[in-house]
């Protein structure tokens, strides 16, 4: 877990509700500024992080934490009477400190919720493409708030445009149900995650147009730079394609020109290339060029006709065909 982390998703939480229980400003407006700031910077903070460590449901911990507190300061009365603004000059300065995590949270809730509209662009479907399990979307989204592969749809920067056709990926970990990804504390061994090894499979039916294996799963956090995409299967579903990224390797078991069906094994999660720990990458694109493959037209993506956005959670049960 990076210091960033801990600051911002334990931290910052834990200290902003400590605050609001135990130290409430005097006067129902004083009050309610210091309730509004500590909701914001809380909603904020729930939607716009990546929650893998401390997993998904730590928010709804501090949501409800809050809802409680806010309970305990209306049964005792601290909203009626006594005035607007009773606080004294340290409650003062720290409400309106509070201002600032405040509106920078309020402001990442709304990009967050921005991103949960499917773009005005087109759109294809897919089958999940991995096996049974649970799964969380680690990028994904309208907004570069929750998804950071938007940036590449910048044609102004040259090293962006042979990346285009990803700019509106996804990536994905797979999950325990009640959220863990991986044993022991910052593990460098990939296999130590619940990702790596996971099933890849077909997510159309069509046939596959390009295949590399054999790049080297890194050690976390040790990226390969020099080989982006890692191993993957790009597979031609007719109106479209479909890349699959960072695969495990020698674990991918398709070669360029076999035909595949939904569901059927391609190969496995790995963290190989680009990749910061193990993690399915998969996007669509219109066309596949020879010489950059990730280098064609962006389309959006849903799941079973759902849109992932980060932190949503897709939960398979349907065996994996092989």
């Amino acid at each position: 877990m990076s210091m960033m982390v801990m600051l911002t998703q334990i931290a910052l939480p834990v200290i902003l509700l400590v605050w609001l229980a135990l130290f409430p400003a005097r006067g129902v407006f004083a009050l309610g500024v210091q309730a509004l700031s500590v909701a914001a910077a809380l909603l904020g903070i729930g939607l716009a992080a990546l929650w893998t460590m401390p997993p998904f449901w730590m928010p709804y911990v501090y949501y409800g934490v809050f809802v409680v507190i806010m309970v305990r300061h209306l049964w005792r009365g601290r909203f009626k009477g006594g005035g607007a603004w009773q606080a004294s000059g340290g409650q003062t300065l720290l409400v309106l400190l509070a201002l600032g995590p405040g509106c920078l949270g309020g402001y990442m809730a709304f990009l967050a919720y921005q991103g949960r509209a499917l773009p005005a662009v087109e759109t294809v479907d897919i089958a999940p493409p991995f096996g049974p399990g649970t799964y969380l979307v680690a990028h994904g989204g309208s907004d570069a708030m929750v998804n950071v592969h938007l940036k590449t749809l910048d044609k102004s920067v040259a090293r962006f445009r042979p990346w285009r056709g990803q700019s509106r990926a996804l990536d994905i970990f797979r999950i325990s149900p009640l959220g863990i990804h991986k044993s022991g504390w910052l593990p460098s061994d990939p296999a130590r995650y619940t990702t790596f090894g996971t099933p890849v499979v077909a997510p159309c039916n069509g046939e596959i147009a390009k295949v590399v294996d054999g790049r080297e799963d890194m050690p976390v956090p040790v990226m390969d730079r020099d080989h982006m995409a890692g191993n993957y299967a790009a597979i031609n579903c007719g109106r479209f394609f479909v890349i699959m990224a960072h695969l495990r390797q020698d674990s991918v078991s398709v070669s360029v020109g076999d035909r595949v069906a939904v569901g059927d094994f391609l190969g496995e999660m790995g963290n190989s290339g680009n990749s910061s720990e193990p993690h399915l990458h998969v996007h669509a694109q219109r066309g596949l060029p020879e010489h950059a493959a990730f280098g064609g037209e962006p389309l959006a993506l849903t799941i079973n006709g759902v849109f992932p956005v980060r932190n949503d959670r897709i939960r398979v049960a349907k065996p994996v065909a092989r």
